[in-house]
């Protein structure tokens, strides 16, 4: 049910936000699943049963054909719809709670020599195939940076030095040489980006610490990275931007790292058809949490920069963030989740909340780029795009880089479930309507959710000191269908987007559980 509130959307071009960050497209792989081994790398090991809600059976796994791989043995296929399709800016590795009990000297070198070891996160065994090397020469060919997160579980302060020293060092150094040697090339990595750990407030996490001994050991492992190269940055490890870990991890860091992370996921609910409704709502108005957690968090960082006078901005970097319901991707399966419609939605929802927090959010890494969790599936020979794939193409596309401008939107208000259940307790209950709008120039483009699972939305769009007259062209990108559950598959795709042209009107339709974006010269 929702409120009758009368629709309206305000757009004032003349209230910039932010320039909209590219590293908001980023993304993170991890090993987990088949992520790197099945995704990055080809595999025909079938280590996980599939379900109906797993679109690969298992009669679909035979050897890759070389013709699809890059020299280097990468999936070819794989790097050009992140490169060429979405172009993904950078790219988190290793993790993810496996870089809490992963050591970099174990994937570097030969491979036939390298370790086979435990995998204690997930339960499965590494044998170390994929180092850092094979990564960074897997982001060159990707056209994206390196972000490495160090293992401030089992690892050392001096591990975590020799790993940057071996990325990024010139000497005539150990480290360096072994790179050298390792590459046969003399020009370093140049890792700019390093997370100073992962969850290490989780109790599922391979050394998880209290708020204290963290902020205590990182601004420790800050002081000393930068003796090793002061270019770098540095990205402390946050939790979801809300909490007392948070305070507290910003107020001792604050003056030491140039962004604090923030892990976040929605999309979790029963998958019980009786409960439809209640699925919808807990999985589509979820990331108004983020944009709640964020508004938390940039409170919680201004403090902390008064207290010690620290003028330099601190950033967000929401570098795990997606859609998840935790009951069907699950380590038993490789976290491999089949979207439908409404998780699309969430992810359109997800990416405004990215575009109106554009002045604070400078980094988001989608969880996870291919298998895990992902809008890409892969068989041995393709690649599924799923529903989540064409909101995030979309946004991508049209309204990175451009200039982030304030909206004002009146819509009716969801009455159901939310999760969190304090999104409509505290923060309220969310609209229907969810948008954002940017910038390019003199092109304004809008982006419109419509969460709303039964009723369709006519609304009065009003763009403050523009010229626009009835009858100027617009390009409609519409993604809908008539069932939100409907989900692509190998043999069909339900869901993609739908391009028209249409003249600009004063009032537009949008359908019920649809996005819409719209692209217009002012």
């Amino acid at each position: 049910m929702a409120s009758t509130t009368q629709p309206r959307i305000d757009i004032f071009p003349s209230s910039p936000i932010s320039p909209v960050s590219p590293l908001l497209f980023s993304g993170f792989i991890e090993h987990l699943g088949r992520c790197i081994y099945g995704g990055i790398l080809p595999s025909t090991r079938t280590t996980f049963p599939y379900t109906p809600r797993n679109p690969c059976p298992p009669s679909e796994f035979t050897e890759t054909p070389k013709t699809l791989l890059t020299p280097q043995g990468f999936r070819k296929d794989v790097i050009e719809v992140l490169r060429d399709e979405l172009g993904v800016p950078m790219v988190r590795w290793p993790g993810g709670n496996f870089v809490s009990s992963y050591h970099w000297e174990d994937g570097v070198g030969r491979r036939e020599g390298r370790r086979r070891r435990m995998e204690l996160a997930w339960g499965f065994e590494e044998g170390n195939e994929f180092g850092t090397d094979e990564f960074i020469e897997w982001c060159r060919e990707a056209a994206c940076e390196p972000y490495i997160c160090l293992n401030m579980g089992t690892g050392t302060l001096a591990e975590a030095l020799h790993w940057v020293e071996y990325c990024n060092g010139t000497g005539d150094t150990y480290y360096a040489n072994l790179r050298r040697a390792n590459t046969g090339r003399d020009e370093p990595h140049n890792v700019k980006y390093w997370g100073l750990g992962n969850e290490v407030w989780g109790p599922w996490q391979v050394g998880q610490q209290t708020a204290p001994d963290y902020a205590q050991k990182a601004r420790q492992w800050a002081h000393a990275i930068k003796l090793i190269d002061p270019s770098v940055k540095l990205v402390a490890c946050g939790e979801t931007g809300l909490t007392q870990w948070d305070a507290t991890v910003l107020d001792a860091l604050v003056d030491k790292v140039d962004l604090h992370s923030v892990h976040l996921y929605t999309g979790f609910g029963p998958r019980d058809r009786t409960q439809k409704e209640r699925e919808y709502g807990r999985g589509v108005y979820g990331p108004d949490a983020a944009e709640y957690a964020l508004e938390i968090a940039r409170g919680l960082i201004n403090k902390a920069r008064v207290a010690k006078q620290i003028s330099k901005p601190i950033k967000i970097a929401f570098d795990e963030w997606g859609v998840w319901d935790e009951t069907v991707g699950t380590a038993e399966n490789g976290l491999e989740q089949f979207y439908n419609l409404a998780d699309a939605l969430a992810m359109a929802s997800w990416l405004n909340v990215f575009v109106r927090q554009s002045d604070l959010v400078d980094i988001a890494c989608l969880a996870q780029s291919i298998n895990v969790i992902s809008p890409l599936i892969t068989s041995p020979t393709g690649i599924l795009k799923q529903t989540l794939y064409y909101p995030l193409y979309l946004f991508s596309k049209y309204m990175r880089g451009g200039m982030a401008v304030k909206v004002h939107v009146d819509s009716p208000t969801f009455a159901g479930e939310t999760l969190p259940e304090w999104i409509s307790t505290i923060k309220g209950a969310p609209k229907t309507l969810d948008v954002s709008a940017v910038l390019h120039g003199k092109s304004l483009r809008v982006a419109v959710v419509n969460r709303s699972e039964e009723q369709s939305a006519t609304v009065p769009i009003r763009v403050a000191f523009a010229q626009l007259r009835e009858g100027v062209e617009v390009e409609v990108h519409e993604i809908w269908h008539p069932d939100a559950t409907v989900r692509n598959g190998w043999q069909k795709e339900e869901v993609a987007v739908k391009m028209r042209k249409e003249g600009w009107k004063e009032e537009w339709t949008f359908k019920e559980h649809s996005f819409t974006l719209l692209v217009v010269d002012l």
